[in-house]
This record gives C-alpha cells, sequence and structure tokens, in this order.
C-alpha cells in the first residue's frame, strides 16, 4: 500500500509556482481553484488525455496564469497529490491534538478522514487513479507520509483493541486497513446533496462498534 519515504518532507520543499514567503489567502485560493479544476479534469479524461488548455478554459483562466500559479502538467498533478497529503494530515494532526479515550479519539479520527474526503472527493479520486503517473520522487514523499498516517491511525486502533471497544482477536493492521478502506471508497460513491459528512461518520462509527459520542 505504501513506499519508504525517501524524500524530505512536504512542507521542507519549495513548490513551483509557490512564491518564496507568500501565503496570502489570494494567492493559495487560487492555486486551489486551479487544483481543484485539474483534477476534475484528469478524473474524467484521464492524467494523459487531460491538458493545461482545458484546465484553463474550465478555470476561466489563461494557460499563462496556470503555470504562474502551479506550473506543468506534471506539476499540476504533483500538487494535487500534495494537497491530499497535507489536508488529510493536517486533519489527523487536529483529531489527535487533544488527549482523549481511544473510543474518542477514534471517532474524531473517523469524523476527520470523512470530513477531508468530502472536501477532496475528485482531487483524492485523481490521486488513487493516476498514482502510478506521479514522479517517482513525488510518489515515494506522498506514500511514506500515507505510511506515517496509517500508522497513526493504527495506534489508536490499538489502544481501542487493548481496552475492549474494538475486537481483539484480530490483528490491527488488519482492523485499521479496513477501517481506512470503508472510508476511502466514500470518494467513489458519496453525493453531497444526498449526506452531509457527518451523517456518513456517524454511520461508520456506529457500524465498527464504537459507543455513542459523549456529551461536550
Amino acid at each position: 500500500m505504501t513506499q519508504e519515504n525517501t524524500a524530505p518532507p512536504a512542507d521542507n520543499r519549495r513548490r513551483p509556482g509557490r512564491r518564496p514567503g507568500s501565503r496570502s489567502g489570494d494567492w493559495e485560493a487560487k492555486r486551489r481553484r486551479i487544483l481543484d479544476v485539474a483534477a476534475d479534469v484528469f478524473f474524467v479524461r484521464g492524467y494523459e488525455r487531460g491538458t493545461t488548455k482545458e484546465i484553463a478554459e474550465r478555470a476561466g483562466m489563461s494557460q499563462p496564469t496556470i503555470y504562474h500559479y502551479v506550473g506543468s502538467k506534471e506539476v499540476l498533478m504533483s500538487e494535487i497529490a500534495r494537497q491530499v497529503d497535507r489536508d488529510f494530515t493536517a486533519a489527523l494532526d487536529e483529531a489527535l491534538a487533544v488527549p482523549a479515550d481511544p473510543a474518542t479519539q477514534l471517532r474524531r479520527v473517523i469524523d476527520a478522514f470523512v470530513r477531508s474526503l468530502a472536501i477532496n472527493q475528485r482531487t483524492f479520486a485523481v490521486y488513487w487513479k493516476e498514482f502510478r503517473s506521479l514522479p517517482k520522487d513525488v510518489g515515494r514523499e506522498v506514500s511514506g507520509h500515507e505510511r506515517d498516517f496509517v500508522v497513526r491511525v493504527e495506534e489508536v486502533v490499538r489502544r481501542a483493541q487493548d481496552e475492549g471497544v474494538l475486537p481483539a482477536g484480530h490483528p490491527t493492521r488488519v482492523v485499521s486497513e479496513g477501517i481506512l478502506g470503508m472510508m476511502s471508497w466514500m470518494h467513489w460513491w458519496y453525493k453531497p446533496d444526498e449526506f452531509d459528512a457527518g451523517q456518513v461518520s456517524s454511520a461508520f462509527c456506529d457500524l465498527i462498534g464504537l459507543p455513542a459520542a459523549s456529551a461536550d
């Protein structure tokens, strides 16, 4: 599922299309808009057939603007993967930031994952579908971070097993991958006009037998 991480952490690497020291809201919002549109194009047409011309047209921008804010088609694909990487890692960081019992932490992890996927549904789908189109160094980078993500989730699952919240008779890795896989496939069927992220998260928590969330 993952590869060994041999590249520097994503946040320590210079990005094409990023001005040193420039993190303005407008700049980042435009970059994200471009990446979201690029993901739509790559999802429908595939990475090989998708073009920066079509991305620019759908985004209502010129091709030079696409290159200015992000870069070439290869860089667009790389930045889609890194956007997914950053968003899901940030969501997990937030879910685990406050100490809690394992059932509460696992519920927070599931809720954070589901909400992140609802926001990144198309970019996440392209990340899965077109992973082999990534440059090898970027593939190693995000695969390493993915593995770190899984290890952190496994630790929460292990604690839940130790306290009888989840069945202890199964390997922690199997249980963890089962939970992550259940959530990940949401990218294929989820329709926000049918269910909100909170409904999906609650259903997943009930499905694996987590106790009801306590009132704050």
